[in-house]
């Protein structure tokens, strides 16, 4: 295990743990929130479990993807950064010239990086709002349990493998997945810590919380690179939530008990 890519984990897992405490994105416009349904809740893991397969059974379709994410990612990022202020529009497509001029290069996949967590808020965010809020939790956790079942079987690796390659041209960016260095991360990997950031948006303390621990948790798991090149990177996140919100429900209970007050 290298000090690159020690460094490139440390700041993929930075980046989570930001996303997390960044909260959500008022971007969606209210005529949605009528769609309101928990089956929105199963899209992150059919999405997951979809494009798995999809593209075990079509590698080509990873082109489909990279050109659909270069075209999305950038698009959603600067939606994100209208919706924050002129300093994060300006920043956004400071990115968006970094990425495109070099995407190679350090700078580039920071940007890079940087376009693609934005772009997540977003998504998270328009998912919020149509989906109930235990719905979605159960969702998330879902969703890190299969893939924790996908990377620990091998079934990830090939559709990995299809995506890492995958580019519009050589000179264009490939923004359907991370590359900081020597680590890669999906997208799913950013979507799912900017998911819960927007699902605790209104609840800053939890919210913290979570980010704290997300980040606390993925460290840890960078020592499975001792033993293992892939590590399911959307579990730190959904394990922190599940604990955070375990405790709130243990700890006004067991308050009551010490109060000696009513249940």
């Amino acid at each position: 295990m290298s000090a690159e890519l020690i460094a490139a984990y440390a700041g993929g897992s930075m980046t989570q743990a930001a996303l997390v405490a960044r909260g959500g994105v008022r971007c969606v416009p209210k005529p949605l929130r009528a769609l309101r349904h928990p089956l929105f809740a199963a899209l992150p893991l059919l999405a997951l479990v979809g494009v798995v397969f999809w593209l075990r059974a079509s590698p080509d379709g990873a082109v489909t993807l990279a050109k659909l994410a270069l075209l999305g990612v950038p698009l959603l990022a600067l939606i994100a950064a209208a919706r924050t202020g002129r300093i994060a529009l300006a920043v956004v497509l400071a990115m968006v010239v970094v990425t495109l001029r070099d995407g190679h290069s350090l700078a580039g996949q920071i940007a890079a990086l940087g376009l693609i967590a934005a772009s997540c808020t977003v998504l998270g965010a328009l998912l919020v709002e149509v989906t109930p809020p235990r719905w979605l939790g159960a969702g998330i956790a879902a969703t890190a349990a299969v893939d924790l079942v996908l990377v620990a079987s091998g079934l990830l690796a090939p559709a990995t493998l299809a995506l890492d390659s995958a580019g519009v041209t050589e000179s264009l960016p490939q923004l359907q997945r991370v590359e900081l260095g020597p680590l890669t991360m999906g997208y799913a990997d950013l979507f799912l810590p900017a998911l819960v950031g927007a699902l605790l948006a209104t609840q800053v303390r939890t919210r913290r919380w979570v980010a704290l621990l997300t980040l606390c948790f993925a460290l840890a798991a960078g020592s499975l690179f001792l033993v293992t090149d892939r590590l399911p990177a959307t579990v730190p996140v959904a394990l922190a939530l599940l604990v955070v919100e375990g405790a709130g429900a243990i700890v006004p209970p067991w308050r009551h008990a010490v109060d000696g007050s009513p249940k």
